[in-house]
């Protein structure tokens, strides 16, 4: 089937045509019980601009593709709207992985193993979760690009719970990679998430008040995504829900903050094209402090003025692009790991365990998933449920020392219903006035 073709046909502003192909496997064990699944899946998905309005329809049959088209341009003509895109050069080219997967019995036999390793005294439940995809996706616009391009992506988490007594606690750890399964640290994801367990078991409440925080990695990460990525998404900015609307250019933290977003990382998050067919592109949020810019969807960048950077992602085929982010981080300093943890009473936050932030208001709240107290820069007693709460602004302008380490965490970032394979991370950074508890 002709598919640009198709689209030269369509009396319309524009349109695009997206394929996809997955091989999926899913691997769940509880208590050595174990559940798996794996086979392919196929969709296409169309969606056109007309007066102004989008149209979107979706199928997993190729043949529907006709039908699509038409029912996508007769919805996007049902209103009439504000919605234009900037113009993206035309592009054919093909985008292709090379990976070597496990049979699906020696996937199961990897997890058995791992599971097996989540061992201690205390421990008394363990799952774990393995979850690939490869994909073979295909973009196809009015413009006339054509962009194939595969893409891969392995997740394997462990979570053990330990109790004694009437004391319970939880581990978890995870590994991933977008590249093969020899990046996956099995066991030691296993055994981290054990011992994290049984260490929280012997743990003292945390302490209540404002306390100066230092940050690991996973940590930054999460401060770096949650609070200044999503305010940084253009059609948060749009919709005024942002609080860093208006403020491109203008100081938002002090001189040790420098925030970006890149696609073009080999990390979790990387990609060589978005689900718009437009190359993605590293772009610095904040640099020393100042707003430098947003992410942006076609659509988003010609309402802003702006150029567009790659950042609308798709869960999946039925699923419309919607601005997203890939890998963000929170650039190194120069300051010793030492340095960072020379704190007389102070707390040291590590992992992240859960939280919520209103990008409305700029107020945020993450619970870690280990802390410890800081006494005189020397790590003393390990505190649970720990949890910082603050100000977006505040906080920024509140960064004391930034580390010359770095490290970066996988995950899943949801948005608008959808799910898209991301990862966070940064150096350790020590913060002055934090809230606790």
């Amino acid at each position: 089937m002709d598919i640009l073709n198709l689209l030269s046909r369509l009396n319309c502003d524009y349109a695009e045509v997206r394929t996809e192909e997955k091989e999926a496997t899913s691997i769940f064990l509880s208590n050595d019980e174990i559940d798996a699944t794996t086979g392919p899946s196929y969709g296409v998905s169309v969606r056109v601009l007309k007066n102004g309005s989008w149209g979107f329809s979706s199928s997993n049959q190729a043949a529907d593709l006709p039908s699509l088209l038409k029912s996508a341009e007769r919805l996007a003509s049902l209103s009439k709207g504000k919605i234009k895109v900037v113009t993206c050069k035309r592009r054919s080219t093909r985008v292709s992985i090379k990976t070597v997967l496990p049979h699906i019995e020696e996937k199961i036999d990897l997890v058995k193993e791992a599971a097996r390793h989540a061992e201690g005294t205390h421990i008394h439940n363990r799952s774990c979760r393995l979850f690939d995809s490869t994909i073979k996706k295909g973009f196809f616009n009015s413009e006339g690009t054509e962009i194939l391009q595969d893409s891969f992506h392995v997740y394997f988490s462990c979570t053990a719970t330990a109790k004694d007594g009437t004391a319970q606690q939880r581990g978890q750890e995870t590994s991933a990679s977008s590249i093969g399964y020899k990046e996956i640290e099995f066991t030691e994801a296993a055994e981290d998430a054990a011992r994290k367990a049984e260490a929280l078991l012997t743990a003292i409440p945390s302490k209540k008040g404002i306390f100066s925080v230092v940050l690991d990695p996973e940590m930054t990460g999460v401060l770096s995504h949650e609070a200044v990525g999503h305010a940084c998404e253009a059609d948060a900015v749009i919709d005024r829900e942002s609080i860093l609307r208006g403020k491109i250019g203008k100081r938002i933290g002090n001189n040790l903050v420098t925030i970006y977003d890149d696609p073009t990382a080999k990390n979790f998050g990387n990609y060589k094209f978005d689900d718009e067919g437009v190359e993605g592109k590293k772009t610095v949020l904040v640099e020393r402090g100042v707003l430098k810019g947003y992410i942006n969807s076609r659509s988003s960048a010609k309402e802003l003025g702006h150029k567009s950077n790659g950042h609308a992602r798709a869960e999946d085929f039925e699923s419309a692009p919607v601005v997203r982010m890939s890998n963000t981080y929170f650039m190194p300093g120069k300051a010793s790991k030492d340095d960072v943890m020379d704190i007389r009473d102070g707390i040291y936050l590590k992992g992240m365990k859960g939280g919520s932030v209103d990008i409305f208001s700029g107020g945020f709240m993450f619970a870690a998933e280990l802390a410890y107290e800081i006494k005189n820069g020397e790590i003393g007693k390990m505190l649970r449920d720990t949890g910082i709460s603050g100000n977006i602004l505040e906080t920024l302008h509140n960064i004391e020392l930034v580390g010359k380490d770095f490290g970066t965490s996988p995950g899943f970032c949801g948005k608008a219903g959808q799910h898209a394979p991301v990862s966070d991370g940064g150096p350790h950074v020590r913060i002055k006035k934090v809230r606790i508890g």
